[in-house]
Formats: C-alpha cells, structure tokens, sequence
C-alpha cells in the first residue's frame, strides 16, 4: 500500500484523514449540496468585495460585475458586447 497522500498541505495528517473519510462517507447528493453550498458563498463574498469598491452600484449591476469576473473578459464580452467592458473596472 502507498503511503498517504494528504490533500492539504497546510493540515496535520489526522486531519486530513478525518475530513477525506468524512468526504468518503457522504452521499453523492450530500456532497454535491456541500459544492453548492461553498460555490454560493463564494459568489456572496464576491459581490460583496465588488459592492465595496463600487458602493453606489445597484444589485444587479454588482451581480453583472460578478458573473463577468467568473466568466471571464473574453467570454463575457463575446456574450454582452462591448459595454461589459465597464463591468471589469
């Protein structure tokens, strides 16, 4: 048997194990909640850094900001237009 590989360099073997075996135990759906869970607060915490440096903007304009900074220039402009161009400053 190989020896372990942790997942995270930055945590005490223990655990890591504790947490993969944890992981292992879920179901697929629990761990696709988990995902799901974890992707929203992303999107929260990035719309909240966008309302910081743009504190006027209303909430769809920060949830455009957003998407565009997920998405990507390219993509965003290819699908929006030019005017997205705003959305990245």
């Amino acid at each position: 048997m190989s020896p372990y590989e942790p997942q995270a360099t930055d945590t005490d073997e223990a655990v890591d194990r504790f947490v993969m075996d944890g992981f292992a135990r879920m179901t697929p759906r629990e761990r696709l909640e988990l995902a799901m869970d974890a992707y929203r607060d992303v999107v929260r915490l990035s719309i909240a850094g966008i309302a910081r440096r743009h504190p006027h903007a209303s909430m769809a304009e920060l949830e455009r900001r957003a998407g565009a900074l997920r998405l990507g220039r390219e993509l965003t402009l290819a699908v929006y237009g030019q005017e997205a161009e705003a959305w990245f400053d």
